[in-house]
């Protein structure tokens, strides 16, 4: 009677496995062409022993397994009948939870895109090209990565250029497998951008902040935690006020272990007019941390565009000036230096009257004109460029940036200038601007030179 019991449940669970097996069939076959033969093979490891596959099991073909985990982005509910129909060997030994949090990631990489059509395995010379670019990213994973097949999704609804990776281990005899570590250091790295988003959703300044410490370890210079905790106040803001749309709308586009890539649609621009596109990577350092790549640009403020000489605000660059204007702001100047301009292309110079480059030179600065000189010797012009090049209680851009301040202390008027190397742009009046700063690198970054100029 025991017996009979356990058989019938056998039999029980062999036909509603058997039921739910046709209906994974249609959906692979949906995919791409699968020969008789391969639906065979397939149809007896899923209905054969529920327990999981063993060691000394033959694996499943390359071809049968990248279809196998591609029909999981198109039906999340056969998760759990793949994984049991591979061989534990094929996995590297991935538990049902660590297998449904990969192909969660890999999921999200075609939403938006339409129908999963086809895929293709990358030939040699496409497959070397790519991982070598990934492993001059993470070399510490160099082994991995060697061994790794990148194979292209098409989907039915995706952009001319939009290609789609997933990434798959091969063994020395030539058969693909899923790496567990590769799958690890995915999810990782999705749930390290899940907790940040949702961080700056949130307006949780302190958790943001935590996040990006790791992101600054690597500069040629060093930021202090105050400098740290203001980018992360100030990211936090730029969310609140620009990015219009929540993380489970952000598209995803890339998914490897050096890198997770995500395409942001709502974000207003600087006139809070227009949404336009922007890009957020989250990627491994080579010493394995995990950085945000979360980019925001500063751009030059119209207060600094002027000279200051102590508290007064003097000249202003782009403006016309002169050398009497000069002396009674400045004082003499301690040397000037005229350097003639011939006109390209003409043969008569003296049909108009000749310009030249002017440089005046102060203790502490140097300004750039470009014009005209008379008889008498005075000169008038406009001013191209204005240079601080050593410290001093005299002269200083908008009245608070100057030679000798720390860095920390300009971080605190341009808290992203770092990400476009300490260089700010504007425009004004069709003229764009630029103003750089070089850093005194050692103990306590400080400001060494500063240069302003038309561009």
């Amino acid at each position: 009677m025991h017996h009979e019991t356990k058989r019938g449940q056998w039999d029980l669970f062999r036909s509603v496995r058997i039921r739910a097996t046709a209906a994974f069939l249609v959906a692979i076959m949906s995919i791409s062409l699968i020969s008789c033969s391969d639906i065979s093979d397939l149809f007896d490891r899923l209905t054969g022993d529920p327990s999981r596959l063993q060691e000394n099991e033959p694996p499943v073909g390359n071809s049968n397994l990248i279809r196998l985990i591609s029909s999981c982005l198109t039906d999340p509910s056969q998760i759990e009948t793949v994984y049991s129909s591979i061989p534990n060997h094929q996995l590297d030994g991935m538990s049902i939870a660590e297998f449904e949090g990969y192909i969660d990631v890999l999921k999200r990489l075609g939403d938006g895109k339409g129908t999963l059509l086809s895929f293709q395995i990358l030939k040699d010379d496409s497959r070397l090209e790519i991982c070598d670019a990934l492993i001059e990213k993470l070399p510490t994973e160099k082994e991995l990565l060697e061994i790794t097949v990148p194979v292209k999704l098409e989907y039915e609804g995706a952009e001319e250029g939009d290609s789609t990776l997933i990434y798959f281990q091969q063994k020395e005899n030539g058969t693909l497998y899923l790496s567990s570590e590769w799958a690890r250091q995915c999810v990782e790295m999705y749930r390290f951008s899940e907790l940040y988003f949702t961080a700056l959703q949130d307006q949780n300044a302190d958790a943001v902040y935590s996040m990006l410490q790791n992101s600054y370890h690597d500069r040629d210079y060093s930021f202090s935690n105050s400098t740290i905790r203001l980018k992360a106040e100030e990211m936090c803001r730029f969310y609140l006020l620009r990015v219009k749309t929540d993380f489970k709308d952000y598209r995803l586009t890339a998914a490897d272990i050096t890198k997770i890539i995500y395409d942001q649609q709502g974000v207003l621009d600087d006139e809070l007019i227009e949404y336009e596109p922007r890009t957020v990577t989250i990627h491994r350092s080579e010493f394995g941390v995990i950085v945000i790549d979360d980019v925001l640009t500063d751009t030059l403020k119209i207060r600094d565009l002027y000279l200051y000489a102590g508290i007064t605000r003097t000249l202003r660059i782009g403006d016309h000036s002169n050398s009497a204007y000069f002396e009674s702001l400045l004082g003499d100047p301690l040397l000037t230096t005229f350097s003639r301009i011939d006109p390209l292309g003409s043969s008569d110079t003296e049909a108009t009257e000749p310009e030249y480059d002017l440089i005046v030179d102060y203790q502490t600065a140097r300004i750039n004109l470009r014009g005209t000189i008379d008889a008498n010797g005075a000169w008038e012009g406009v001013i191209t460029r204005i240079q601080i090049g050593s410290s001093g209680p005299d002269f200083s851009i908008g009245r608070s940036i100057r030679v000798g301040m720390t860095l920390d202390d300009f971080m605190t008027l341009y808290p992203f200038a770092d990400e476009t190397g300490f260089i700010l742009i504007t425009e004004n009046d069709d003229q764009a601007y630029r103003l750089k700063i070089r850093l005194s690198r050692g103990a306590g970054d400080t400001v060494s030179g500063i240069t302003l100029e038309a561009i």
